[in-house]
């Protein structure tokens, strides 16, 4: 009988041992994912970026608006010249959209760049500009903008979204940082503690669809809403409750 106590005992020990190493090793492998911090010394708009629309866009039965997701309290930065431009669209009907880029100029005349015509789909939706077309300069500012049409044939039932980006240089320092990065969550955290919003949130909005992309997309979007909390004008405050919607709507989707 004692023998048999002791053979239970050490099966016991031996599932315990299991148990603790499976779970050290999941602690682990469990990254945290780091949060968006803006740049040391952000860039402001001259002037505020356009917000239109009321609530709902164009059917005004959503439950958002049109929004960049996007900085607008600061500009926010990437270092690729054929970045990715992600925005949020509320109607849940197709609708013919325009996507404009503009470089910015000092004369308040920005020079158009690009004007893609498109369709909505409800949610988020991007644009890339193509590797084939020829990129964005450095040291650039450009304004990009989206554009609803309500209804085509009254132009001013169209409702604006717009954001401001830079364009900057590649430091040696986030070239060795990306050189060890083997994924684009990896590549994203990198990012998003540099202040390149862009580039961060390009990595995960239109990558393959698991839960640490899902995870990570959110948490720029809740920090992107803090920040612009934190801002002094009504513009910043209306873009992050606008966030605060947007969040809410895709948390739901995935429940």
């Amino acid at each position: 009988m004692k023998r048999r106590f002791q053979l239970l005992n050490h099966c016991l020990d031996n599932h315990r041992l299991t148990i603790g190493v499976f779970s050290l090793f999941l602690g682990m492998t469990t990254v945290a994912l780091a949060d968006y911090k803006p740049p040391s010394e952000p860039s402001h708009p001259e002037q505020p970026t356009i917000i239109s629309g009321t609530r709902g866009g164009c059917s005004k039965n959503g439950q958002a608006n049109l929004t960049t997701l996007a900085p607008q309290e600061h500009i926010g930065k990437t270092v690729s010249t054929h970045p990715t431009f992600a925005w949020f669209v509320p109607d849940a009907e197709a609708l013919p959209m325009k996507f404009q880029l503009y470089q910015d100029d000092v004369n308040e005349h920005p020079q158009p760049i690009q004007n893609i015509e498109l369709q909505t789909t409800p949610g988020i939706m991007t644009h890339s500009l193509s590797e084939d077309e020829l990129g964005l300069s450095v040291g650039q500012r450009y304004l990009w903008q989206v554009v609803i049409m309500c209804e085509p044939n009254h132009p001013s039932s169209a409702i604006i979204a717009q954001a401001y980006i830079d364009i900057v240089q590649k430091s040696p320092d986030l070239k060795i940082a990306l050189a060890a990065a083997t994924n684009p969550v990896d590549r994203a955290d990198i990012y998003a503690d540099k202040g390149f919003w862009y580039n961060a949130f390009g990595e995960v909005v239109g990558s393959a669809d698991d839960a640490r992309h899902r995870e990570l997309k959110l948490n720029l979007l809740t920090d992107l809403a803090k920040i612009e909390a934190s801002g002094n004008s009504h513009y910043a405050s209306q873009k992050s409750e606008r966030i605060k919607q947007i969040l809410e709507i895709e948390r739901k989707a995935r429940l």
